[in-house]
């Protein structure tokens, strides 16, 4: 059973026995005047009902702790012991009245206590899924102590209504109860509001950083990132000058769809293609996009000022400015650039485009084509384009496709027609990559593949299983006619084997390279969990995508100094998939789920970590400055 199955079957078993003792306590209330056999044989069935669900919560722990102590620390340390011990209490309490009534012995009536010990194990169960749906990880001691609190309370105002106790005493202990309960939620929500993490300051995204010097606020930095001098090192190329307007335009797609879209000039931006090397200069002018927009350079290791990412590295371009981004493009690949201001909508809306890299000395393949994925209200466009694309290429032609998500969800790509080679995962080489035929290929958001391949004599199409219509075909000279988007019906077989076939696993592909392991000048340890809660946003109260408890801005930093290997742990206890996009650095994929990286060395600034999965990853801090480590693109 996998994780996320494992947490929602806690969960539903987590809400049954909140049912069954609060049903053993209304059974129990009805026996207080007087017991008979009948009554009593049902109360010990649901008192074993109990005991059974408090047994199988237990066994689900047990389950979840072998993927890691981040899925249970709750449950182990706080929900399941309290239960424990109410569920004790009561079944001891109740098990002697109930035994002799049920075996037809004169009962006057239940002991107080046996209710009021019931409706006590039923708000334990209530305050273990307190814990799991709102505080969440990690569970401190505090947020421990309310919930309890409120478990004792409970017991002890239905012992006051039972007992018939006089109505101010009942009275003021409900309302300490309420103050307690609404003085508890208020702490939740305002809680990590307390204390800024070193980011506070107005970007949209959830995430967290690490960083040494220089740094904006928060850090031990001295030194402003507007002081850093420019770094030109590496610099053998040619001073590549590129001016990118930004501005709001009607678009309208072959398929008919329209949108408003925000762009930099065109849909996707200008292709921005230059050799290893090369100084990279790249002025920004913004025309009326008043939101303000930047550009991030995703993926690709910047000094930290060029990175783009507004109130942090620098301020938003607003209408009627212009600002230029100036580095050396040091490292070879495939990346692409979009705004990082408010960039959940502004690149929804179309402000990205491809930034290539080649090696000084050129590539091996003769056709090489960039394909940006993007969807615009659900219609999905390749390049600029939601319908087919034909190229006509030469037979023995070596080709290279270098396929990019701009989106924020993942797209599973399907190569047809001809066997390929992943030669470069976020811009980085693999190692001899192997034949893949049929297999289908996940892309996380923001990530990138170079395919490599041979054109054959038939026909080769790219597609994506997020539309049907959309599709890059390769076709042989002298050919015309593109690959059905249906197969004829003597291919179906063919095509329902394919779509069997698992994904292609990076993790396992391609040679390994042990000497690839990062090293520094020492260790840093550090975990990064993943989960949706409610808490405070916009100083309004509503469910948040949290990291160790904890909303955007109030992350605690990461704080690293130059030359450290930092080994991060992230863990996803929620329903959502996350894409975790490191700035100015690539990540060493370590393993996944446990299972340790033997193929290619893995090197990625993005990386999905789906619902109930662990990624643990390494990088060398040899980027000075404050990075943004998000949950979206």
């Amino acid at each position: 059973m996998s994780v996320t199955a494992l947490l929602a079957a806690d969960l539903i078993a987590a809400v049954a026995t909140v049912a069954v003792w609060l049903g053993a306590a209304v059974l129990a209330v009805g026996q207080l005047g007087g017991a008979n056999s009948a009554k009593a044989r049902w109360g010990l069935g649901v008192n074993a009902a109990g005991i059974a669900a408090l047994a199988a919560l237990w066994w689900m722990a047990s389950l979840l702790a072998r993927h890691g102590w981040w899925f249970v620390q709750e449950k182990i340390s706080f929900a399941l012991p309290i239960l424990s011990i109410h569920a004790a209490i009561a079944t001891v309490l109740a098990a002697g009245p109930l035994t002799k009534a049920a075996t037809g012995r004169r009962v006057a009536g239940l002991p107080l206590l046996v209710p009021v010990a019931y409706i006590g194990a039923a708000a334990a169960a209530i305050a273990g899924i307190i814990a799991r749906l709102v505080v969440g990880y990690p569970l401190e001691s505090a947020p421990a102590v309310v919930p309890y609190l409120l478990v004792l309370l409970a017991t002890a105002l239905s012992w006051l209504i039972l007992a018939h106790v006089g109505r101010r005493a009942v009275g003021s202990l409900a309302g300490f109860t309420a103050f307690v309960l609404i003085g508890s939620l208020t702490f939740v929500w305002l809680g990590p509001a307390s204390e800024p993490g070193v980011l506070a300051g107005g970007h949209g995204h959830a995430g967290t950083v690490h960083g040494a010097q220089p740094s904006l606020a928060g850090t031990a930095a001295q030194v402003p990132l507007t002081d850093l001098p420019a770094d030109l090192s590496g610099l053998t190329g040619r001073h590549r000058q590129f001016t990118l307007t930004a501005a709001r335009q009607r678009l309208t797609l072959s398929g008919g769809v329209a949108a408003d879209a925000w762009t930099y000039g065109s849909v996707p931006g200008p292709e921005l293609r230059v050799f290893q090397g090369d100084r990279v200069s790249v002025a920004l002018h913004n025309t009326d996009i008043s939101e303000g927009v930047t550009i991030h350079w995703h993926g690709y290791d910047v000094p930290n000022k060029m990175d783009g990412v507004a109130a942090v590295t620098q301020n938003a371009v607003l209408p009627g400015e212009t600002f230029t981004y100036d580095f050396v493009a040091r490292d070879a690949g495939s990346y692409w650039y979009h705004t990082h201001q408010v960039s959940s909508d502004g690149v929804r809306r179309g402000l990205y485009g491809m930034f290539i890299v080649l090696p000084r000395d050129g590539i091996a393949e003769s056709l090489d084509l960039s394909v940006p994925v993007h969807t615009f209200r659900r219609a999905v466009v390749f390049g600029s384009s939601d319908a087919a694309q034909n190229h006509s290429v030469p037979i023995g032609t070596p080709v290279r496709l270098r396929v990019a998500n701009t989106d924020q969800q993942p797209h599973r790509l399907r190569l047809t027609g001809s066997p390929y080679r992943v030669v470069a995962v976020d811009g980085h080489d693999v190692m001899d990559p192997t034949d893949i035929a049929g297999q289908p290929l996940r892309l996380p958001a923001g990530g990138r593949v170079d395919l490599a391949l041979r054109m054959p004599e038939a026909p080769v199409s790219l597609r994506t299983d997020s539309a049907k219509a959309v599709s890059l075909n390769l076709l042989p000279v002298g050919v015309t006619a593109a690959p059905s988007v249906s197969p004829p019906r003597s291919l179906a077989s063919q095509a329902m084997d394919a779509a069997a076939l698992p994904d292609v696993d990076l993790l396992r592909y391609g040679r390994p390279t042990p000497a690839a392991q990062p090293r520094g000048t020492s260790v840093v340890e550090a975990t990064m969990v993943l989960d949706r809660l409610p808490r405070l946003m916009d100083g309004l109260p509503g469910f948040g995508y949290t990291v160790n408890g904890s909303v955007y801005p109030h992350i605690p930093g990461i704080e690293v100094t130059t030359g450290q290997v930092v080994r991060l742990t992230v863990a996803n206890r929620g329903w959502e998939t996350h894409p975790m996009d490191v700035h100015g650095h690539h990540v060493l994929v370590l393993a996944r789920n446990g299972v340790p990286a033997i193929g290619s060395p893995l090197w990625l600034d993005t990386f999905d970590v789906q619902p109930g999965e662990v990624w643990e990853v390494a990088l060398v801090a040899d980027n000075p400055g404050v990075w943004m480590d998000t949950a979206t693109i």
